[in-house]
């Protein structure tokens, strides 16, 4: 009798495993809901991670040319497209490389504008001048990219400098 029981309890057991259709509707609605209060978030996070990408790889640039003028002894330039706001070019005599801004991204001002819209290297590493590049997004977040003047220190900050 009592191995008869036992297959009994197994048997039990064994049709208790797994979720009901209700359950899974729920946890599928749950799902929804959260994934739609979350999704506006998500859409903030990569304008604003955009903005950083845009803001750092233009600061590596400006350190890039600065350790070319350097090591090579010659002038290199970046020049920064203010018509289309959306792109500069790295340059030295005339040869030079086309960068373009991640989509939504753009340049909203910057001190090079009195210089040709030209920032350049000296073969001692000593830019024409110190100066701010404001690049901003779809969101109106700024971030200011700052080149120190005696040194060509190249930093990004979310508040611009002290003019």
């Amino acid at each position: 009798m009592r191995n008869f029981n036992s297959k009994v309890n197994i048997q039990k057991n064994i049709n208790r495993n797994g979720y009901t259709l209700i359950e899974v509707i729920m946890v599928i609605a749950l799902l929804g809901l959260l994934s739609t209060i979350a999704l506006p978030d998500f859409k903030k996070t990569m304008t604003k991670y955009k903005l950083e990408v845009a803001a750092y790889e233009l600061a590596q640039n400006i350190r890039l040319t600065q350790q070319k003028s350097i090591s090579e002894g010659i002038t290199y330039k970046i020049v920064f497209d203010l018509n289309q706001k959306n792109s500069y070019q790295m340059l030295s005599f005339g040869r030079g490389k086309l960068i373009k801004l991640p989509s939504g991204v753009f340049f909203d001002w910057t001190t090079y504008s009195e210089v040709n819209k030209t920032l350049s290297f000296s073969p001692s590493g000593a830019p024409n001048q110190g100066g701010t590049i404001a690049i901003v997004n779809g969101d109106d977040n700024t971030l200011y990219v700052i080149v120190s003047v005696a040194t060509g220190r190249v930093r990004v900050s979310k508040v611009p400098p002290k003019r």
